[in-house]
């Protein structure tokens, strides 16, 4: 079997599918990993922005995927800017190019729908994968078998483990975005609990997906009421929603800057 996990940022694998990840490559089972996007503004010093950071995070993902099994000619980065991921035709079309190329049997992306982390890129990367698995089929070389969502708040399969200390360690090589990870460490392990021992068995831990059906579907009406609004106002939380001043660069004359306004222009015209 061939499995594919896909991320929009270079840590976002580490939190949540690390233990999957470190049993399925040491079973010697094809794993690659797909980054669509280097993380060039995770991090808020504007002298470290864009190609200089992309740099920092790519090794810090290499270091991270090592604990984990992961040999570097296994990971692979798209050329998505960080905030820049969104739903759109191009998008698909890039998404279906990685698919044929790499034509896995099954592919892990983060939740569209039941997150608990609310990140555009997340969101967005999650539809994509959802929109070529329920409606793109006919144009994958390999169809998909299965698609699961991580960082679901609604999982229906589970992996479990009983020591979370490699997991933590990967987690911990992406050592640029520790203004972040020092306050999520902290609810690694409770994240982690197993919750579920008639189901799974007296394992410590369990990392939690959601395997989603070609028949599923993404609209709102999945969704009650209450969770709706919930989800409405957390999507228009500055943090979640932001504009082009988030994305300013201080060498306005290079190359990236320059791609970054275009993208800007493109995405949040009544912010430029």
């Amino acid at each position: 079997m061939k499995y594919l996990f896909i991320s929009a940022h270079p840590d976002d694998l580490e939190f949540s599918c690390a233990n999957l990840i470190r049993h399925l490559a040491l079973k010697g089972h094809d794993v690659k990993i797909l980054c669509l996007t280097k993380g060039e503004f995770g991090i808020f010093q504007q002298e470290w922005i864009g190609p200089r950071l992309a740099r920092i995070r790519e090794s810090e993902l290499l270091r991270a995927a090592k604990i984990n099994a992961i040999t570097p000619d296994r990971i692979f980065f798209g050329d998505f800017i960080d905030g820049f991921l969104k739903f759109t035709t191009e998008s698909v079309t890039t998404l279906i190019q990685w698919l044929n190329r790499f034509q896995p049997d099954i592919v892990f992306a983060p939740e569209a729908l039941y997150a608990y982390y609310w990140q555009v890129d997340h969101i967005h990367c999650g539809r994509i994968l959802h929109y070529i698995y329920a409606s793109c089929q006919d144009r994958l070389k390999n169809p998909l078998t299965a698609l699961y969502f991580y960082n679901t708040l609604r999982p229906n399969f589970w992996w479990p483990f009983d020591d979370p200390t490699l997991g933590k360690q990967s987690f911990l090589q992406h050592r640029s975005q520790w203004w972040f990870i020092k306050w999520i460490m902290l609810f690694y392990s409770l994240d982690k609990v197993n919750f579920w021992h008639r189901r799974l068995g007296n394992w410590k831990y369990a990392e939690r997906y959601r395997r989603i059906f070609v028949n599923s579907h993404l609209a709102s009406k999945t969704i009650p009421i209450f969770a709706r609004g919930i989800l409405g106002l957390i999507s228009h939380l500055p943090a979640f929603n932001p504009t082009s001043k988030r994305y300013e660069v201080l060498h306005k004359s290079s190359e990236f800057a320059q791609e970054v306004k275009q993208l800007c222009e493109r995405f949040y015209p009544e912010n430029v």
